[in-house]
């Protein structure tokens, strides 16, 4: 009785995958079977009525998630609407630890569910990082100027994560307790 979940991302510079990546083996370590996909490769096609969960994440940028993680979840809401299900979004507005930045972050995930008409079971916003590394120069010279409203000195050259580790590896423990609980409660997993 092997539960399956879906964890696709949608990624511009690299960190949401490593989010998803630690959702995902933190699965993996509570005996949940466990496909890591970006949406822009085969994740595009792959279903989640092929899985007993599923979580998807995104990161902000320019005010929006990515729209191709919009697509899909909307052209496959019905399913999602029926499976356990989660929504992560990352954005370094998560990082500042005010009210209004919580309000932000809870309507950028709530326009997520307005647009796509997907209610997921859970959702969590993450802190995202600055990956100076991975900037093509514009855009390190703008994340850099950004930067400093966060921290005093800003070294361009080393990447800045902001992330909860911690609050991570409990949203994919909390998720895999209601997975696993809904397979037992059904009397197994989907058969592969």
């Amino acid at each position: 009785m092997t539960a399956r979940v879906l964890v696709l991302y949608a990624s511009t510079h690299g960190h949401t995958e490593k989010i998803a990546q630690r959702i995902g083996a933190v699965l993996r370590e509570s005996d949940v079977s466990t496909t890591v996909c970006e949406v822009g490769t085969s994740g595009a096609s792959l279903d989640p009525a092929d899985f007993d969960g599923a979580i998807v994440g995104a990161s902000i940028h320019r005010g929006r998630h990515q729209p191709a993680i919009l697509d899909w979840i909307a052209e496959r809401r019905m399913t999602l609407n029926g499976v356990p299900s989660a929504f992560f979004s990352v954005s370094l507005t998560a990082a500042d630890d005010t009210d209004e930045a919580r309000a932000s972050t809870g309507q950028l995930i709530d326009q997520v569910v307005e647009e796509t008409g997907w209610t997921p079971t859970t959702t969590a916003a993450f802190a995202g990082a600055f990956q100076f590394v991975e900037y093509n120069l514009p855009t390190r010279v703008l994340m850099h100027l950004i930067a400093m409203r966060h921290e005093d000195h800003v070294d361009v050259h080393e990447d800045i994560d902001y992330t909860d580790w911690a609050a991570v590896e409990r949203f994919a423990t909390g998720f895999a307790a209601v997975i696993l609980r809904d397979v037992r409660r059904s009397g197994a997993g989907l058969s592969r």
